[in-house]
C-alpha cells in the first residue's frame, strides 16, 4: 500500500513538473535551436582477458550526445550509445566483418533548477550520487538510472535522492530502487576532504527467479548474489554506505586518499558473513592538460550479498559481488581532447570460497570532441 503511494505520487510530481516545463517553454523568447549543444567521445580498446582460456578482443564505444536549453531553468538532454542491452557495458566487441552495431538511447532526461542550489531530473541520466574519486563499488560507470531524482548543493553541504525503476512489470508488483545520500565537503589549508553517508533500498527482489528480470533473464546469473535451489534470490538488498576522501598537494602534485564501505542491512541476519564490501585507495596526480598524467590503486572485496551485483564494475572480477582483489590504472593526456589509459585488474579472486584465479588488462585510446 505505502509502495504504490509512492508510486502515485510520483506521477503526480512528474506531471507537474511537465506543465511547469511547458509553460517555460511558452515564454521562452530565444531561438530555441541557438540552445542546442552537440558532444560526445570515441573509445578504442584493447583487452586481454585470463580466466579458464586466454582471451584476446578489441572493442569500441561511441557516445554522441545532444543538450538542448530550453530556457533560463530547464535543459534536456540525449545520449545515444554503441553496445547491447546490458545495464553495465556500452562496448561493442570487434567481432565479425559481416555485422553491424548497435546504437541505443543511453540517455534521455530534463534538468530543472528551480533554484539556484537546487536541480531536479527525470527520465533515464549519468548515475546521480557522489562516489569518491569516480570509483566503482557499488556502481559501475555505465549505470544509467531511470526514475526521477533531486540534487542540493549549498556552501559544503549536498544531498541527491531519487526514486528508480528497476523491473517495471504490467501485471505483478515493480521492483524499485529508492535512493538517498548526504554529504560534506570543505577545504581546509588546500586540504579538500569529503565525507558522506548513502543508503539505496531495493525493493521486490527476494523470492524472485531471474526470469522476473529482463536484464537477467537472458544471463542466467545473478552476478554473485545468492540464490536459493529454485534459482531466486534469498534476500532484498537495503544498502548502507558509509565514503570519504582527502586530497593534499606535495611537490605540487594532488595525492587522494579515499574509502568505500557498504553493509546490506537486510541481509546481516539472513546470510551470515556475506553481507559487506569495501575499497581502499589512493590516487596520485592529475590529467587536465597536455602532458599530465595519474595513477590510481584500489583493492576491493565484495560478499555475495553485500550489493545487487548486477549493477557493480562489470570488468572486476569478470562482473557482480562474491570478489576480491587490485585495481590498478594509468593515464596519459597525449594532446587536446585525446587520452592514453591503461588498467589492470590483477590478482582478482572469483567465488570468495573457491578462489578462481581472475586477470585483466585494457588498452585504451580516448578521444573526445
Amino acid at each position: 500500500m505505502i509502495k504504490n503511494k509512492l508510486k502515485f505520487a510520483m506521477a503526480i510530481f512528474s506531471c507537474l513538473m511537465a506543465i511547469s516545463i511547458s509553460s517555460h517553454v511558452n515564454a521562452y523568447d530565444s531561438n530555441w535551436t541557438e540552445q542546442i549543444k552537440l558532444n560526445g567521445d570515441f573509445r578504442y580498446r584493447y583487452e586481454f582477458i585470463d580466466e579458464k582460456e586466454n582471451r584476446h578482443r578489441n572493442r569500441l564505444r561511441l557516445r554522441l550526445g545532444i543538450n538542448a536549453q530550453v530556457n533560463n531553468n530547464v535543459d534536456v538532454g540525449i545520449m545515444f550509445v554503441s553496445g547491447g542491452e546490458s545495464p553495465g557495458t556500452t562496448n561493442q566487441t570487434l567481432d565479425s566483418q559481416s555485422s553491424t552495431k548497435d546504437l541505443r538511447l543511453d540517455q534521455a532526461y530534463f534538468a530543472w533548477n528551480p533554484l539556484n542550489n537546487l536541480t531536479i531530473k527525470g527520465g533515464k541520466f549519468n548515475n546521480p550520487f557522489y562516489r569518491p574519486v569516480k570509483t566503482s563499488l557499488l556502481w559501475d560507470n555505465d549505470i544509467r538510472p531511470e526514475g526521477l531524482v533531486l540534487k542540493y548543493k549549498n556552501y559544503n553541504i549536498f544531498i541527491n535522492t531519487g526514486f528508480f525503476y528497476l523491473e517495471e512489470r504490467s501485471q505483478d508488483d515493480d521492483s524499485l530502487l529508492f535512493g538517498g545520500q548526504i554529504g560534506y565537503q570543505t577545504n581546509i589549508n588546500k586540504i579538500k576532504f569529503t565525507i558522506g553517508s548513502s543508503i539505496f533500498n531495493y525493493t521486490d527482489i527476494k523470492g524472485r527467479p531471474l526470469s522476473d528480470f529482463s536484464f537477467l533473464n537472458s544471463k542466467e546469473k545473478s552476478f554473485g548474489n545468492t540464490l536459493d535451489a529454485a534459482n531466486k534470490f534469498v534476500t532484498d538488498y537495503q544498502e548502507w554506505e558509509i565514503f570519504g576522501d582527502i586530497t593534499v598537494k606535495i611537490a605540487g602534485i594532488p595525492v587522494t586518499l579515499f574509502v568505500d564501505y557498504v553493509v546490506n542491512t537486510i541481509a546481516e541476519n539472513i546470510v551470515s558473513n556475506n553481507d559487506s564490501a569495501y575499497l581502499v585507495g589512493f590516487k596520485v596526480g592529475s590529467v587536465n592538460k597536455t602532458g599530465s598524467w595519474d595513477f590510481k590503486y584500489n583493492y576491493r572485496k565484495l560478499e555475495s550479498d553485500s550489493l545487487f551485483g548486477t549493477f557493480t564494475d562489470s570488468s572486476f572480477g569478470g562482473g557482480g559481488t562474491d570478489v576480491r582483489g587490485h585495481f590498478l590504472n594509468f593515464g596519459y593526456q597525449i594532446d587536446k581532447g585525446w587520452k592514453f589509459e591503461t588498467s589492470f585488474f590483477l590478482h582478482n579472486k572469483r567465488d570468495l570460497e573457491a578462489e578462481i584465479d581472475y586477470q585483466r588488462v585494457k588498452v585504451d585510446l580516448k578521444f573526445k570532441f
